[in-house]
């Protein structure tokens, strides 16, 4: 099933020699650690980009966004079985 949220999140984010690196994000007040980005791609809404990961924690998949415009994530959908 998937579950459209599009809510605020706070992610913790490692750069690594152009790499990125999601450790872990909370919402709603619960911390969900990432397992695996199992797949990465970038939207562009006129001027403005918007740069798409899906995650994995072992059980479900998230999508989540990134507006570097504003420095704000988004938890976009939830993959659940």
């Amino acid at each position: 099933m998937i579950t459209e949220i599009k809510e605020r999140i706070g992610v913790n984010v490692f750069f690594s020699d152009r790499k990125i690196k999601i450790l872990w994000f909370i919402w709603r007040g619960k911390k969900y650690f990432v397992k695996k980005i199992t797949f990465f791609w970038k939207i562009s809404e006129g001027e403005k980009k918007k740069y798409c990961f899906a995650l994995s924690n072992g059980i479900d998949v998230f999508e989540i966004s990134f507006i570097p415009e504003n420095l704000v994530w988004y938890l976009e959908k939830i993959h659940t079985q």
